[in-house]
């Protein structure tokens, strides 16, 4: 029944991170810890993320910004390594909570989401990417915490959709295989994993039927709302530590 819930509860959230340009992450992983425990996490959703990136960009291919990935490519590599490799020695409970700010400050930006306040370019993703690849990789998911820079950029939803999926599967491959080196992925974990994951594909397919009905405008509204629904959750499953500070 547990696995049933899961499952479901993937179904669903992929369908709305399809949506909304991302966010799986957090918002499956009460969930999935319930079934294999809060430190095998971060390498099921490395899995189920990457499979379901890998049907988004079978989806979106023609519409992937290459230039962007170019940019990303090298950082997102190192970055992810660097992060697994201190996913065991260092608690992550500070960084979800200044992530979690950075997340919900985002509504600050797009007070007219048709008009964001400044403008990204291309080489400003390399260094974004490998600190993103970094948090990534130390506490298992970020959110939507790109998604400001891709609006910004100025790039369609679908290809955002694209260009965020084709690094996502560098970032999330270089993490499986960085958390196998370090012992992280077990029998289990694979397991979980790929049910997931072919449910991620699946639920992808129905979000991109979705996705084909709404305007540029109302993308981005969603997108803006996500990554602060984002961030007040990351918060929220912190309150202990938050608590603890004030």
């Amino acid at each position: 029944m547990q696995l049933f819930l899961v499952l479901l509860g993937a179904f669903v959230v992929f369908i709305l991170s399809t949506l909304t340009g991302g966010g799986a992450s957090l918002l499956l992983m009460p969930l999935v810890a319930v079934v294999v425990g809060v430190k095998a996490v971060a390498p099921v959703m490395a899995i189920s993320i990457g499979m379901s990136s890998t049907s988004k960009v079978a989806l979106f291919w023609k519409h992937i910004d290459w230039n962007l990935f170019l940019w990303l490519f090298p950082s997102t590599i190192i970055g992810s390594i660097l992060g697994a490799r201190l996913f065991a020695s260092l608690s992550s409970d500070y960084l979800q909570i200044l992530i979690g700010l950075l997340l919900v400050s985002t509504v600050l930006q797009f007070k007219k989401p048709s008009k964001p306040r400044f403008k990204v370019k291309a080489w400003h993703f390399a260094p974004m990417g490998l600190i993103v690849a970094f948090l990534s990789g130390l506490i298992g998911g970020v959110g939507p915490l790109m998604n400001s820079a891709y609006l910004n950029y100025g790039i369609s939803k679908e290809s955002l959709l694209g260009t965020r999926s084709a690094n996502a599967i560098l970032l999330h491959i270089t993490k499986i295989i960085s958390y196998a080196y370090f012992g992280y992925v077990t029998g289990e974990v694979l397991k979980y994993g790929i049910l997931i994951g072919v449910t991620s594909m699946v639920a992808v397919y129905f979000g991109k039927l979705i996705l084909a009905k709404i305007s540029e405008l109302f993308f981005r509204q969603i997108v803006v709302a996500s990554m602060v629904l984002s961030g007040i959750l990351m918060l929220w499953k912190n309150w202990d530590t938050i608590e603890s500070i004030i």
